[in-house]
């Protein structure tokens, strides 16, 4: 057996203008995977910096994806977002970082972890959007996205704050290894 770690962390908010510096995942909150062996190898779905620079930057990212728009998403390194996280959650607490253990047999995690590192490498994109009131097969938040490799779904239409919730009771505290 071995263990993909499901991480995520609730945002500050959209409003609080104290975080105005920092990008807008740590506004929103996110969540993403990393593989056993490689834990500092974090990687997270969301809009590429092409889609955001074509938006002209996160205020209207967030804007378009509160519209109900969808973005180009691809998979990313994403340590710096949640070692940021971290750090602001000694400062305050709300974007407490989490992760959830997912134990799977060796044949299963390779499967999972080739495809993803394929995906990451390619920088295959896929549609990015932030939850309606249902899943929708077309198009995936980072709480969804992991859906597409066969992982569990924690929250089942990728609400932040109802995902952190669950890893939460079910994991425990994020920390940086290395």
């Amino acid at each position: 057996m071995k263990t993909v770690y499901l991480i995520g962390f609730r945002g500050t908010g959209f409003r609080d203008s104290r975080y105005r510096v920092e990008p807008a995942l740590i506004w929103a909150g996110h969540v993403a995977m990393a593989f056993e062996g490689a834990e500092d190898s974090i990687f997270g779905f969301h809009p590429t910096p092409e889609a955001v620079a074509a938006a002209g930057g996160d205020e209207a990212v967030i804007t378009l994806l509160k519209a109900g728009q969808t973005l180009d998403g691809a998979l990313q390194a994403d340590l710096a977002i949640f070692v940021r996280a971290a750090e602001l959650a000694e400062q305050e607490g709300r974007t407490t970082v989490w992760q959830a253990a997912i134990h799977l047999p060796d044949e299963e995690f390779e499967r999972i972890r080739q495809q993803a590192l394929w995906w990451y490498n390619e920088q295959t994109i896929f549609a990015y959007a932030f939850p309606l009131n249902e899943l929708m097969p077309d198009r995936d938040n980072c709480a969804t996205f992991p859906r597409r490799l066969g992982l569990p779904l924690l929250d089942p239409i990728g609400q932040i704050k109802d995902y952190v919730r669950v890893l939460e009771e079910q994991g425990e505290p994020w920390k940086r290894r290395g």
